[in-house]
C-alpha cells in the first residue's frame, strides 16, 4: 500500500468512526445545555441501549424479533428510561448547582452499572446483524461497511436533529431555554416539558451511539468507556456546541489515527493518551472549546 493510499484509508476510517463518537456526544452536550446536568452516567445510557437492542434483536446464531420491531422496541424502552430519569431524579435538581446533579448522576452510574451486570452479566455479547457486513472496496481503499453504515446513520441523525433545533417550535424553545431559561418562561416555555424533552434525546442519542459502537465491538459493559471518548470529543468541540461534536469528533478520530500509525513507531503509547494531549491543547488556546460560546463579561 503506497503513502497516498495509506493517508486516504487512515483519514477516511476515522471520518466514518469519528462521525459515531460526534453523534454520541451531542447527547451529552444535549443534557448539559438544557438540563445543566453534567452527566457522568452518559456511558451507561448507551451500555443500557446496547443491551437493550441485543435483547430484542438478539445474536447472529439466535436470531429474536425483526430488525424493525426491535428497533421501535429498544427506542421505547429508551424513552421510558429518559422519561423516569426525569421525572424520578433530575427534575427535582432544577434551579440546583451543577455540583449536585453531578453527584445525583455518579449515583446514577453506579445503580446503572449493578443493573446490567444483574441484568445481562459481564461476557460480552455479540449483536445481530443490523446492518450490511463485510469490507467494502472504494478504490485502493478498503472499509468496514458497518462503518459506513453507522457514518450514513449517524449523518442522518445529526441532520435530523440540527433541522429540529432550528427549526421546530420545540427546539426553538429548548433553545431559547438555554440562551435564557427566565425569559424563555416568562415566553411561555414550559421547563417541565424542556427537562423531559432533554433527557429522552439523551437517552436516545446515547442509545444510537452505543448501538452503532456495538455492531463493531459487541454488546458488553466496557462500552460504558465510550463517556471518556464522549468527554474528550466535547471538550474539544465545546460544551455547549452540538456542531462541536461533530468537529471534536472528527479530529479526535482522525487524529488518532494518524498519531497511531505515523508516531507510535518512534514514541510507543503516544496514541493512548493523544486525546488527553489534544484537550490540553485546545484547552490552553481556547478554554470554551473549538467552537464552544464564550461567557460574556460586563464591566
Amino acid at each position: 500500500m503506497d503513502t497516498v493510499t495509506t493517508l486516504l484509508q487512515l483519514v477516511l476510517s476515522g471520518v466514518l468512526v469519528g462521525s459515531v463518537y460526534g453523534l454520541t456526544a451531542m447527547g451529552f452536550v444535549v443534557a448539559y445545555r438544557n438540563a445543566r446536568v453534567f452527566n457522568i452516567a452518559y456511558g451507561q445510557f448507551a451500555v443500557l441501549g446496547a443491551f437493550l437492542a441485543w435483547t430484542f434483536l438478539g445474536s447472529p446464531q439466535s436470531p429474536r424479533l425483526p430488525l424493525a420491531v426491535a428497533v421501535v422496541l429498544t427506542l421505547l424502552a429508551v424513552v421510558a428510561f429518559g422519561l423516569a430519569v426525569e421525572r424520578l431524579l433530575f427534575r427535582r435538581m432544577i434551579g440546583r448547582p451543577l455540583f449536585a446533579s453531578f453527584v445525583l448522576s455518579l449515583g446514577l452510574l453506579a445503580f446503572l452499572h449493578g443493573v446490567i451486570m444483574i441484568a445481562w452479566g459481564p461476557s460480552t455479547k455479540v449483536l445481530a446483524a443490523a446492518v450490511p457486513t463485510g469490507p467494502l472496496a472504494l478504490g485502493d481503499v478498503v472499509v468496514s461497511r458497518e462503518f459506513v453504515w453507522s457514518f450514513a446513520i449517524a449523518l442522518a441523525a445529526t441532520i435530523g436533529f440540527a433541522l429540529f433545533f432550528r427549526f421546530t417550535r420545540l427546539g426553538l424553545a429548548m433553545r431559547a431555554a438555554y440562551d435564557n431559561e427566565v425569559a424563555a418562561r416568562c415566553l411561555g416555555a414550559s421547563a417541565s416539558l424542556n427537562s423531559q424533552i432533554t433527557w429522552v434525546l439523551s437517552a436516545v442519542i446515547a442509545a444510537v451511539g452505543g448501538i452503532l459502537m456495538a455492531t463493531v465491538s459487541g454488546v458488553s459493559i466496557g462500552l460504558s468507556e465510550l463517556v471518556m471518548v464522549v468527554l474528550a470529543v466535547v471538550l474539544i468541540g465545546g460544551m455547549d456546541s452540538l456542531a462541536g461534536c461533530v468537529l471534536g469528533g472528527l479530529i479526535l478520530a482522525v487524529g488518532t489515527n494518524l498519531t497511531g500509525y505515523y508516531l507510535s513507531p518512534l514514541l510507543p503509547g503516544i496514541a493512548g493518551i493523544f486525546s488527553m494531549l489534544l484537550i490540553l491543547g485546545v484547552l490552553v488556546i481556547r478554554p470554551t472549546g473549538l467552537l464552544g460560546s464564550r461567557p460574556i463579561e460586563r464591566v
